[in-house]
């Protein structure tokens, strides 16, 4: 019963939503006020730590591509929080129902802290692990947040670099993110290779590799390559993924993924038996709407996939989601 509401809910708002846009009320008043907030102690902040880091110049820090940077954007997804350097508050609440898995719930809050005027930018962020991703069969609602400090350091030969000092659960842990942005044709490359080290889970090793190309004036066309080996974990995690972003107008997009999972070795419970090679493949779409003002948006995320634990069964998926955002709203579709 409380799905059926949320549903009528959600419509309800999207049929009034011009409407309500065009009125002030208290709740836009308290949006503004924490908006502001957020905006006013990170100036605070980077103001008072640019006497300690301040030089002659200040960095330079570009992503090109318009479309894919406006989509990462909108849809507030793992490559925009990773990249950015803006200051905000995203609050997201998942709601998560499956055929075979248990019904899942939780919250997930992100912030970031950006002291800008620094010339080693800086960043003070907490950011919720848990966030929603359709490459995993389930919301991890007990995956514990992250806390710390972002550098971003001056490009060396076009390569971008983020490093991070921070704490995940009882767990100290440190990271560097190195990405560098290739042009070839209509086709923007981006390779992304992250290192970790943490006390609980020691090294582990990501490489993401993003091909995105516009597609008319505002859609984008996305593949994705990505691999990751951990201390202790047998063979090589892999994902490949083909997603097309529609853009419908400034309030409303959606997105269609095709995903194929896999391992060099692993297991399925209880066999011992070992295998390597694709085990799950996973149809996902996204519909994201801005449904009021700029900052409350909410998604609805049907999805099926067929992993080998299931014998290759169907596991009917959506999430329900509500986000957030108080910061500023530079970018637009």
């Amino acid at each position: 019963m409380r799905n059926v509401l949320f549903l009528c809910v959600a419509y309800l708002l999207n049929l009034h939503a011009q409407t309500v846009e065009t009125n002030t009320s208290y709740i836009d008043i308290a949006h503004k006020v924490i908006s502001n907030k957020v905006i006013d102690y990170s100036n605070t902040l980077d103001i008072g730590t640019e006497k300690l880091f301040k030089t002659k110049e200040q960095n330079k820090r570009h992503i090109n591509g318009n479309n894919s940077k406006n989509m990462d954007y909108f849809f507030k997804n793992e490559k925009y929080l990773n990249e950015t350097d803006n200051s905000f508050v995203s609050i997201k609440l998942n709601t998560q129902f499956q055929s075979k898995y248990k019904y899942k719930k939780s919250i997930s809050i992100n912030a970031h802290i950006g002291l800008k005027r620094t010339n080693k930018r800086l960043n003070l962020f907490i950011s919720g692990v848990n966030d929603n991703n359709e490459n995993k069969k389930v919301i991890n609602k007990d995956s514990p947040t992250e806390i710390g400090l972002n550098y971003f350091r001056a490009d060396h030969y076009k390569i971008q670099s983020k490093y991070s000092l921070g704490i995940r659960g009882f767990h100290p842990f440190t990271r560097a993110r190195y990405f560098k942005i290739f042009t070839s044709n209509q086709w923007k490359i981006e390779p992304v290779q992250v290192f970790e080290y943490s006390t609980k889970d020691h090294f582990q090793e990501n490489t993401y590799i993003y091909f995105d190309k516009a597609v008319e004036e505002k859609n984008l066309l996305r593949f994705t390559l990505h691999r990751k080996t951990q201390t202790n974990i047998n063979g090589m995690d892999y994902d490949i993924s083909s997603r097309y972003y529609w853009n419908f107008n400034n309030k409303t997009s959606l997105s269609i993924a095709q995903i194929f999972s896999g391992n060099t070795k692993y297991k399925v419970t209880p066999s011992s038996k070992k295998y390597s090679g694709i085990n799950n493949y996973t149809t996902a779409l996204n519909f994201r709407k801005n449904v009021w003002k700029q900052w409350f948006f909410y998604e609805i995320n049907p999805s099926v996939n067929f992993h080998k634990e299931n014998d290759y069964k169907a596991n009917y998926s959506i999430v329900l989601l509500i986000n957030i955002y108080f910061g500023n709203f530079n970018n637009k579709l």
